[in-house]
């Protein structure tokens, strides 16, 4: 079954105080793809007000660093391709400067691959499929107790 995300990278004050409440993230990206004209304007102002851009040269420099030695690894026309044949997994990902599209299939090894390159990177980022209504952080923030 094909799989596919888009992942934001959101502020870390943000990603904070919505940690636990996920789903009003999703909503709110949810509402975006719904939105028409006027309506679809100001919740794009609002995706933009919570999310940062993608720091795109560093993200596609550890993606090169983390797979050079990899044969099943290939970056082709500004897509980022793994492509495993045991287990049969396959992704592919392709950065944009607000969010990052990846399309996946098979098992979720190669996904995988590429989730724990962000990881080191950002603990805020934030999968969603609206098609699916599956969302989450990449890497669980961790909640701060303050004593």
């Amino acid at each position: 079954m094909m799989r596919k995300y888009d992942i934001y990278l959101i502020n870390e004050e943000v990603a904070q105080h919505y940690f636990g409440q996920e789903s009003k993230l999703f909503h709110l990206f949810l509402d975006e793809t719904r939105a028409l004209d006027e309506k679809k304007d100001i919740i794009k102002k609002q995706i933009e007000y919570i999310s940062k851009p993608i720091p795109v040269v560093e993200l596609q420099h550890q993606f090169l660093q983390a797979f050079k030695h990899r044969t099943d690894y290939f970056f082709f026309n500004q897509a980022h391709r793994i492509q495993i044949s045991e287990p049969n997994s396959k992704a592919q990902l392709v950065i944009f400067s607000n969010y990052i599209h990846i399309v996946s299939d098979g098992s979720f090894e190669a996904e995988t691959m590429f989730f724990e390159v962000m990881r080191k990177i950002s603990p805020s980022f934030f999968a969603l499929d609206v098609s699916t209504y599956r969302y989450g952080w990449l890497n669980p923030i961790k909640q701060v107790k303050l004593v």
